[in-house]
């Protein structure tokens, strides 16, 4: 099953045809008119919008798991968007949050006024960001997913609560200031989320959410669930840094 909640998948073109033909089945009901379902295939023939690794609502086949997709129209005042099982052989790449955050940097402020303030943030507080949602789909078609006002959401991890709270304020200040809604998600080990503010704000306990569910977390848990190792990820760099390390993107 595909683990990793938020990392965009890209699928093979071989497999678009298959896969669009489910999107088309699983939208709403209320979003299977003409136009928008002609919508929905030009996006997806022509822009390859990549799948968003999602909890299963149904079965998956082995090895493979469930992709949600979005698309950068509205059907009234709701974003138009479905989700599908996929086999493993049918994605030809992953791309995580962290790795999304990379190409966003080099956009910066073209792609949305706070993000280098969000990058120079986890440079100060040693906290790696992440990032999801809307903007992580604008930046890696360059279709217009963000609108004026538009919030934003990212992940962030590291070894220990201090970090993250320092992150979590700093956060809260640049919402305040530019008044925008961020909404970061801490990412701990075992593929658990759970929300920042909720993290930090020294509840009992959590909610914890997974691939395959929500679970509530004792505070006196946390410690043992706590980001990846050190050594198994690169320290948060400058975001100047981060910027100039660009990879193959599709």
């Amino acid at each position: 099953m595909f683990r990793n909640r938020h990392s965009l998948a890209h699928v093979s073109p071989a497999s678009r045809p298959g896969i669009l033909a489910a999107v088309l089945d699983a939208l709403p009901e209320q979003m299977r008119d003409g136009a928008t379902r002609k919508l929905v295939r030009d996006a997806m023939s022509k822009a390859h919008i990549p799948g968003i690794v999602c909890r299963p609502t149904g079965p998956c086949p082995d090895g493979g798991g469930q992709l949600g997709f979005a698309f950068p129209f509205r059907h009234g005042a709701e974003r138009v968007r479905a989700a599908v099982p996929v086999r493993r052989g049918q994605v030809t790449a992953f791309f995580t949050p962290y790795e999304v955050m990379e190409r966003a940097l080099i956009l910066g402020a073209s792609l949305h006024p706070a993000l280098p303030e969000i990058a120079r943030i986890g440079a100060v507080t040693g906290v790696e960001i992440g990032l999801i949602g809307s903007a992580a789909l604008q930046t890696v078609t360059g279709l217009p997913y963000l609108r004026p006002g538009s919030d934003i959401d990212l992940v962030v991890r590291a070894d220990s609560l201090p970090p993250l709270a320092a992150a979590a304020r700093a956060l809260e200040r640049l919402s305040y200031r530019q008044a925008i809604a961020i909404d970061a998600e801490a990412d701990l080990a075992g593929g658990i989320g759970v929300k920042l503010t909720e993290l930090v704000s020294g509840a009992a306990t959590v909610l914890g959410k997974t691939i395959t569910g929500v679970e509530l977390i004792e505070r006196e848990r946390l410690n043992t669930v706590f980001a990846v190792p050190s050594q198994g990820r690169a320290a948060p760099q400058h975001p100047m840094k981060q910027a100039e390390r660009r990879r193959p993107w599709m």
